[in-house]
């Protein structure tokens, strides 16, 4: 009698514990170590931009001009621009470091001084909050410096 006992609480707990075990799997994975643990989520982070390339034509020498490129946020997450360089000290950059909400525009402000005359073409590499590969972008301008 005492091992009939033994024998069906044995045979409840394994029920049990397989039932756990089961459980854990579905929400931890199989304990394969290729495999991880993720939230499941639909929020993602991206942008659009209104241009990446601008052409400025002939312009004056000594004559500052400015670009200003423009995007929007057309994700679910705030965006945050984490770093911008221009491709030469002739060009200097503004922007905000607030972060920019769904649905909100951002713009990365450039000026270049026209100091030296003839061809340009210069670039400014931004890098914002987003997964990589996609949180880099190339913004380019040129045009011609003539002289007065």
């Amino acid at each position: 009698m005492k091992n009939l006992f033994f024998m069906a609480a044995f045979a409840i707990m394994m029920m049990i514990s397989a039932s756990a075990s089961a459980q854990w799997t579905d929400l931890f994975g199989s304990g394969n170590s290729n495999q991880k643990a993720e939230l499941s989520t639909n929020k993602a982070a991206a942008v659009k931009w209104d241009m990446t390339e601008y052409e400025f034509g002939e312009i004056p020498q000594d004559q500052p001009k400015t670009v200003e490129f423009t995007f929007t946020n057309t994700g679910d997450k705030p965006v945050f621009i984490t770093n911008a360089e221009a491709s030469c000290g002739c060009t200097k950059l503004e922007y905000v470091k607030a972060p920019i909400l769904p649905g909100k525009t951002g713009k990365i402000s450039t000026v270049f001084d026209a100091k030296e005359a003839g061809v340009f073409s210069k670039s400014v590499t931004v890098y914002l909050s987003l997964d990589a590969p996609n949180n880099v972008f190339e913004l380019k301008f040129n045009g011609t410096v003539v002289k007065k």
